[in-house]
């Protein structure tokens, strides 16, 4: 405990912000992760009291702050869990992605939706991308699918230079899939 500056001080600030009962390796785990009696203090502020101990220890793992609450509500996501504002964090959901997403009309996805974004690459570049070739209004699960199977500006381009007009999303991505059996099967 002394070494890692869990005193009678800091044991004190715990117990007045209602954590009367960890054991010695809670402790030690809360003062070695940051999850100090302040910022028990700014998560309660931020809407998030009786965090567990592994919550509090998470958040800060992750950086799933109160900042980071601040910013993701600023944005318009107020109703999230700490499970979700974790999850944002390690996917790198940011307040500005989800603005740039807004911006670009995609008001209703919900945090699965976000991160599976994130996590196959999906920009608000490249919807940009997609738009200005025509393709609009996509939901976060075709964007996912383009992602995933190579539909991107470049293979639109190509596509549409070898004739192909008029394609849709379902035709990219079978495209895209099939290669040449679907360009045969088509022309």
């Amino acid at each position: 405990m002394r070494i890692h500056g869990v005193d009678a001080d800091y044991i004190g600030g715990l117990r007045q912000a209602g954590y009367d009962r960890l054991s010695i390796e809670d402790l030690v785990k809360t003062r070695i992760h940051g999850a100090t009696p302040q910022y028990v203090q700014d998560m309660k502020a931020a809407g998030f009291a009786g965090l567990t101990v592994d919550d509090l220890i998470k958040t800060r793992i992750h950086g799933a702050t109160p900042r980071f609450i601040q910013d993701v509500r600023a944005a318009g996501f107020d109703k999230l869990d700490i499970d979700d504002l974790v999850q944002m964090r390690i996917h790198g959901v940011s307040a500005a992605f989800l603005k740039e997403l807004r911006r670009l009309g995609y008001n209703d996805l919900d945090v699965d939706d976000l991160v599976r974004m994130r996590i196959h690459g999906v920009t608000p570049e490249f919807i940009r991308e997609l738009k200005e070739l025509g393709y609009s209004g996509l939901k976060g699960e075709r964007l996912v699918q383009f992602r995933i199977h190579g539909v991107d500006a470049d293979f639109i381009r190509d596509a549409k230079a070898a004739g192909y007009k008029d394609l849709t999303p379902e035709d990219l991505v079978d495209m895209s899939i099939h290669g040449r059996r679907w360009l045969r099967k088509r022309g």
